[in-house]
């Protein structure tokens, strides 16, 4: 009986997750304050397509051609440099609690209003950020705590399937909030899908650097010690 209970409670340690860090202040402002950079720089590059020439569908041999040179057409800045804010709360959430991290986001989003909106091609587009960015990265970070509390072991789980789900709620919401009433739904819906692409491409990418920084190496960088 004793072995057994040895045993059990040996599992029961090898299951559960390690016990995540409080933030330091230095580590919370320079994490809200990466969040701000982060949404404004979005905010302002999401107005930009990157193939800025126009596009001759017409020249499209078949439907996949067309789709595919459609969302070509529509892919923005923005999709290149907003993954980066999942990635940075997924790191976060890795070894901080999730109230730090939390606050961080929070204090991120209040930074970043007043500038979005001073900056960003229209003024839709600083509140489809804040709506976005709140609703997707807060359900980032409760359902990253529900996987690692579960399966601390699949930590590729926590960080790329659940940023993926969560990259396409935020980027439904915000082109749809952003431009459903100034641009015709067709490019509303092709610039999603193709920035919804990009970022889940981008992703892929994001999860060796997530293992590397959150997984393997993460005690040696000063930046995330207590």
């Amino acid at each position: 009986m004793q072995i057994q209970e040895n045993t059990q409670e040996n599992n029961t340690q090898t299951q559960t997750p390690k016990k995540e860090k409080t933030m330091t202040d230095k580590t919370l402002y320079i994490s809200a304050f990466a969040f701000a950079f982060i949404i404004i720089a979005s905010n302002y590059l999401v107005g930009f397509r990157i193939f800025d020439a126009q596009v001759d569908l017409s020249q499209a041999s078949n439907t996949l051609t067309y789709l595919a040179m459609d969302i070509y057409s529509h892919i923005t800045y923005g999709a290149i440099s907003y993954p980066i804010s999942f990635l940075l709360m997924d790191i976060l959430s890795e070894k901080f609690n999730r109230k730090d991290v939390l606050k961080a986001l929070r204090i991120g989003l209040l930074l970043a209003f007043l500038p979005s909106i001073i900056i960003a091609p229209n003024p839709y587009i600083a509140v489809a950020s804040v709506c976005a960015f709140f609703t997707s990265q807060f359900l980032d970070v409760i359902v990253f705590f529900k996987l690692k509390q579960k399966y601390p072991r699949l930590w590729w789980l926590r960080n790329g399937v659940n940023s993926g789900i969560c990259q396409f709620v935020d980027t439904f919401i915000f082109f749809h909030v952003a431009f459903v009433l100034v641009l015709p739904y067709h490019d509303v819906f092709m610039m999603f899908l193709a920035d919804l692409i990009i970022k889940l491409s981008l992703n892929l990418f994001n999860m060796p650097i997530f293992y590397l920084v959150a997984i393997k190496t993460y005690n040696k960088l000063n930046f995330f010690k207590r």
